[in-house]
């Protein structure tokens, strides 16, 4: 090992061992192994910065089991920064293993946006080819082909143009980053968002060469990578002249709102630009609610009943504070009852690549919060995140009534023409 620490002790030192975040760790609520708990990893790295435990295989998979969630984060009483040290010791595990080929080439995907759009394009080919046919008895984790979403026919930006005009008179302008799930598989997502918001009165701008917003990669240690995504993207959206930037992916908007002013200093990079950024990033939910008076006129009667249930992402919940705000959005909605599960806002399992690297576990603990939307007699399941979309309906089954959508699509839905 190197004589220099590869990641920083003093978060480390503020945790007292307490054991509150066993109760609400995803990974320790399901394997009940004291070691996958928050604490124990916090002790495991601790020793690792102060050389007293060597590099293994054994505490890479340790490290690497975790959702990435910020449960322990949002409930530890010391106020540890358990993604900050987690974030470290997973590029101290790169550094010493190296990154699996898979994942080199989903980032390279990601930090190279015109063969992202190239690989999205040949991925719709396939789909339409009905390639998924063929291969539908193999998995992404515990996710089967044939159950992964479409990809978009082209990719969503290119459909629109870069200013959409409000509907009546104008009230503001906003920027719209779309992310990647937007652009190449959700545009129906993004169409809502655009809809919704012109119907208010906004003004909407989708800054072309916006890129991923950098933080799958900054979640496996790998912050350097993401850089040239972040400096870009804060170059398109750090304005002043616009009421808000609106994202509609719980995790683009973590990495907007709080993760690009930590990255940006522990890389040694100026941060004043990403704490404008950050002052201005809203989830598309959390905007509708605090401007519902701009939207409620356009309400339409409705005769018809939809009952829907909501999950709420993690990145939503914990890294942006935003929970209450969602469910108060959907009570308001004319012809929707909504009922809530028991575990609503309990994290789903998919953690990015989680769903990937730990099906087992992954499906143990998604499996628990299908049943209970389907308890909830519920029409839809909404929720603010295409990861958790894409692994709450590849869990659920054919014969399964529930259809998985964004929150801003049943509130287009209910919009007058």
């Amino acid at each position: 090992m190197s004589n220099k620490p590869k990641v920083p002790t003093n978060e480390t030192v503020r945790c007292n061992k307490c054991g509150l975040c066993l109760s609400i760790c995803p990974v320790y609520g399901q394997e009940r192994q004291e070691s996958l708990s928050p604490r124990a990893k916090v002790q495991l790295i601790k020793h690792y910065a102060e050389q007293d435990l060597e590099s293994s295989s054994e505490l890479r998979q340790i490290v690497s089991q975790c959702l990435m969630c910020g449960s322990c984060s949002a409930g530890c009483p010391s106020g540890v920064n358990h993604a900050s040290l987690f974030q470290h010791m997973r590029s101290a595990m790169v550094e010493d293993f190296g990154q699996g080929w898979q994942k080199k080439a989903l980032y390279h995907f990601l930090t190279h946006e015109q063969q992202m759009e190239l690989a999205a394009r040949f991925a719709h080919m396939g789909q339409r080819a009905a390639l998924d046919k063929l291969f539908r008895d193999f998995k992404l984790g515990n996710i089967p082909i044939k159950s992964m979403p479409r990809f978009n026919d082209r990719p969503f930006r290119e459909t629109m143009p870069a200013v959409i005009e409000p509907r009546g008179e104008r009230c503001g302008t906003v920027l719209y980053f779309t992310g990647c799930a937007t652009n190449y598989v959700f545009g129906d997502i993004g169409r809502d968002v655009v809809k919704v918001l012109t119907r208010m009165g906004y003004r909407v701008e989708i800054p072309a060469g916006q890129v991923c917003c950098g933080l799958p990669m900054a979640l496996q240690g790998s912050s350097a990578m993401a850089r040239k995504n972040i400096l870009k993207n804060i170059d398109l959206f750090g304005r002043n002249d616009v009421m808000a930037v609106i994202t509609d992916c719980a995790t683009c908007g973590s990495a907007f709102g709080s993760e690009y002013v930590p990255i940006l200093k522990e890389l040694g990079e100026d941060t004043s630009r990403a704490e404008t950024l950050a002052a201005k990033v809203k989830d598309i939910s959390l905007f509708l609610w605090e401007n519902r008076s701009e939207l409620e006129p356009h309400f339409a009667a409705k005769d018809n009943l939809l009952k829907v249930t909501y999950h709420a992402p993690c990145h939503l919940r914990n890294h942006q504070g935003v929970l209450g705000e969602v469910e108060r959005l959907l009570a308001i909605l004319p012809g929707v009852e909504y009922l809530r599960t028991p575990d609503f806002d309990a994290c789903c399992g998919g953690g990015g690549t989680f769903f990937y690297d730990h099906p087992e576990i992954s499906k143990q603990i998604v499996d628990r919060k299908v049943s209970n939307a389907r308890d909830s007699g519920a029409d839809l399941w909404l929720t603010g995140c295409p990861g958790c979309q894409i692994n709450l309906a590849g869990n659920l089954k054919d014969d399964d009534l529930l259809q998985v959508l964004h929150p801003v699509q049943i509130v287009a839905a209910v919009l007058d023409p």
